[in-house]
């Protein structure tokens, strides 16, 4: 797959300017043709859009090289799109990062999909190292998360003030990795960490695994399928390694008896699985 088409599950490639897809179209849900469709007739205002966008990409950054952060064997796609701001305030305001079975102290909030950051440093700005220590997001899409690492640091410089201010740090709680969400095990690319200070070992190599198993909450921002793909994993951490799970604007029915919070009408959904004391 690359910026001029999508990869259908036959192989075939469709212009970006053509709606209807050829070989496997059939394979694919009424509902998720409707979407793909409405992304490919987007993509290049899209594309404008990054391309002319300081605050997005950065300065010298050009635009992403592909819109699309994830090809799944059987043709679906999860592509990166905005995340919406208000949805995304609405949402962070009913979740509780206080002390939980899993992280005995602030939490952690893993991205899985994390596109350009936006979701994680929000979440990092909105609260202070003592509830929130960690933001971490794994995306495939490299390219777009270089443009994130470049834009989070020209506008977020590293705190120099006492330990009051760096409660809202950023870039000391900010990590960025580049990897496949399907492969837990193997290494992930640093993109983007908090320097390692000196005299400390340096960290392991990181894993969806290790990832997951650090993190209190996970974030997902994606297609209905792509969700579908990665819910025996998210209903896994949330059940087993009680995790809650917050997904944006999309429902996850395989987790469904386990909603807390939001709705259709709020357009986010909160999974959490009730903890016995």
């Amino acid at each position: 797959m690359d910026q001029d088409g999508i990869q259908s599950p036959a192989g075939e490639k469709h212009n970006g300017q053509d709606t209807e897809c050829n070989a496997g179209h059939d394979l694919i849900p009424p509902k998720i043709q409707e979407c793909l469709q409405t992304i490919v007739q987007e993509k290049e205002e899209e594309f404008d859009r990054y391309k002319n966008n300081p605050e997005l990409l950065g300065e010298t950054k050009s635009k992403p090289t592909r819109m699309f952060s994830y090809d799944w064997a059987n043709g679906y796609v999860s592509p990166f799109r905005p995340t919406p701001r208000d949805i995304l305030t609405n949402m962070l305001q009913h979740v509780d990062f206080s002390t939980t079975e899993t992280n005995r102290g602030s939490s952690t909030i893993l991205d899985l999909g994390c596109g350009d950051g936006l979701v994680l440093v929000q979440a990092l700005e909105t609260f202070p190292r003592s509830q929130l220590s960690r933001a971490i997001g794994v995306d495939l899409d490299r390219p777009l998360l270089e443009a994130a690492h470049d834009r989070i640091q020209q506008h977020h410089p590293s705190s120099t003030q006492p330990q009051a201010a760096s409660e809202y740090d950023i870039l000391s709680r900010l990590e960025l990795y580049h990897g496949d969400l399907t492969t837990m095990h193997d290494p992930l690319t640093t993109i983007m960490a908090p320097p390692t200070p000196q005299n400390t070992k340096p960290s392991p190599t990181a894993t969806m695994d290790t990832l997951i198993s650090e993190s209190s909450h996970l974030f997902v921002y994606l297609l209905p399928e792509a969700l579908s793909k990665l819910a025996p994993l998210l209903l896994d951490a949330m059940v087993t390694k009680h995790k809650v799970v917050l997904s944006m604007r999309w429902e996850i029915p395989e987790l469904s008896d386990y909603l807390v919070h939001g709705g259709e009408h709020h357009q986010f959904y909160i999974y959490q699985s009730t903890i016995q004391s």
